[in-house]
């Protein structure tokens, strides 16, 4: 009868509990800390990353981030090799990239971005001006929602995710990440000089923008260096400068090969390609027809013979009031703003998922109330309020209120993730907070220095958790040996801190090893 009883229930309508969701602010809590990461990492802000986590992933409980660990609905597309997870979305069972853990989820949200030209100025703008890349993000084709940009803005604000923004990185986190620089460095190979002037050769799947922040320059000043225009794509075995090339060479004369170009010719000896141009009396769009000795050092007295389809090529500069233009300037709003948008449809080609109602604004009208504006769009007023950062259920007729249907319920009675601590929250007692981390009243009451019961709503509370005994220990089943292949670029200190472990302790599963690695070395993690 026992046995039976279960399934008794199950047919008198019984379900199982549903495991509590995660709010806006737990998962601004657990994964504030990788957007910091990555704002270093990348200068993207940590107030972009988390907005869009939030808002893409609803509060971390999709589907995709709970199985997958996947934040930020990235597809898998041609180039993916990992683990994968099929969803539903604009097709049937489409491919989704599927990760060991969240932080991999925001390292390759955070690469997406520093490989696509379309948002390679974007990361010259200061981190904390988390306006501008609302608006560039937008404009670059992120997302179809024409309110994107005025969305991640006013969620922003309302939860003050910009103070993230401003956090500073520990001197142990400098040095991770200073190493992980050099390591990214040494990649490239060695260093050349040419003319006097320090290049690099490109590797495969780089980017502009990533190369920059290896190398601690301007994203405009590699495509002034380059003679780049602004949709210029990097390619595996591109000669990158570093600096500024030179205005001529000691090399006097070049005799002009198949295929090549003025602009190759300007990479070949590192001479800026408008000198060049002006050297040669040529101007720009012209090119010189085979075996033509181009001057690279005395300026020509003679015109060069062009290639017989350019001879009267006749280039238009630009007109300086053009809104759209290939100029490169110091400005980094300035090049944002003077890059054509990406039509609207040009979404459906990337590797995001963000679909275009997935958020936006409700206006309220006369007579609405948060109960009535839940239950049109089928979501719990606990979520709008913590959505929309409101303290009570009061609203004005012509406020906002940010919808994402994705977000359809808030429970405020989960375990918080902040270790050794937590944030009483509404309706909480010290009985339900005490049971929850398998604590004693008395024993919560001391470790916090209580005198009674009463605690109040944003009240901190200091959480020991009991110590597992010796004895218990040897009782315990021993978790499945657990590897972790290296990646380019990575470091024992940072596997570490993406597995939640100690470089110790990993040290001590893979003795003898020292705190170097190389990409395809495999190591124990558990």
């Amino acid at each position: 009868m026992l046995i039976l009883l279960p399934s008794l229930l199950f047919a008198q309508g019984e379900t199982l509990p549903v495991p509590a969701k995660m709010t806006v602010e737990q998962y601004i809590e657990k994964y504030s800390a990788m957007a910091i990461d990555e704002m270093y990492r990348s200068k993207i802000p940590a107030s972009i990353t988390l907005a869009q986590g939030i808002l893409e992933s609803g509060n971390g409980n999709s589907r995709l981030a709970t199985v997958a660990n996947n934040h930020f609905g990235i597809k898998c597309k041609t180039t993916w090799t990992g683990k994968t997870l099929y969803e539903d979305d604009d097709a049937p069972q489409e491919c989704f990239r599927k990760y060991d853990a969240a932080i991999d989820s925001y390292r390759d949200h955070s690469d997406f971005l520093m490989k696509n030209v379309r948002y390679a100025f974007l990361f010259d703008l200061d981190q904390t001006d988390y306006k501008s890349w609302a608006v560039g993000l937008k404009k670059a084709g992120y997302a179809t929602n024409p309110q994107y940009a005025e969305l991640l803005i006013t969620f922003i604000e309302r939860h003050h995710l910009n103070r993230f923004d401003l956090v500073k990185l520990s001197e142990e986190e400098d040095r991770e990440l200073k190493e992980e620089k050099a390591e990214a460095v040494k990649s490239y190979g060695k260093e050349f000089v040419n003319n006097g002037v320090p290049g690099i050769v490109a590797k495969p799947n780089e980017s502009y923008a990533q190369i920059a922040m290896d190398y601690d320059v301007k994203v405009y000043q590699i495509y002034r260096y380059n003679d780049l225009g602004k949709d210029a794509i990097c390619k595996a075995g591109d000669t990158v400068y570093l600096k500024s090339k030179k205005s001529k060479s000691e090399i006097l004369l070049h005799a002009v090969g198949s295929g090549e170009t003025m602009y190759w010719i300007s990479q070949r000896y590192a001479i800026k390609l408008d000198k060049l141009l002006e050297r040669n009396l040529l101007i720009a769009g012209q090119e010189p027809s085979m075996g033509e000795e181009i001057y690279l050092h005395n300026k020509r007295e003679k015109a060069l013979l062009l290639k017989k389809e350019e001879v009267k090529a006749v280039v238009i500069a630009p007109k300086k009031d053009t809104i759209y233009n290939e100029q490169v300037y110091e400005n980094p709003v300035q090049n944002m703003e003077t890059q054509k948008p990406v039509e609207a449809n040009f979404q459906r080609d990337t590797m995001h998922l963000f679909k275009e109602n997935l958020s936006f604004f409700h206006t309220v009208q006369p007579g609405e109330t948060l109960y009535a504006i839940g239950k049109k769009y089928g979501i719990r007023v606990d979520a709008l309020q913590y959505l929309n950062a409101l303290l009570t259920d009061s609203i004005g007729v012509g406020q906002r209120l940010i919808i994402n249907p994705a977000i359809r319920s808030a429970d405020t009675k989960e375990p918080q993730v902040i270790p050794g601590v937590h944030i009483v929250r509404q309706s909480e007692t010290l009985y339900s907070i005490a049971k929850t981390y398998g604590l004693s009243v008395a024993d919560l009451k001391a470790t916090n220095n209580l005198s009674n019961e009463s605690i109040s709503l944003g009240q901190q509370l200091v959480i020991v958790t009991p110590q597992i005994t010796i004895a218990e220990k040897k009782d315990e089943v021993s978790p499945e040996p657990y590897y972790h292949k290296v990646l380019p670029h990575e470091t024992l200190y940072g596997i570490a801190r993406k597995y939640g472990v100690k470089v110790e302790k990993i040290k001590e599963l893979n003795y003898p090893m020292n705190e170097a690695v190389v990409p395809g070395q495999k190591i124990r993690i558990r």
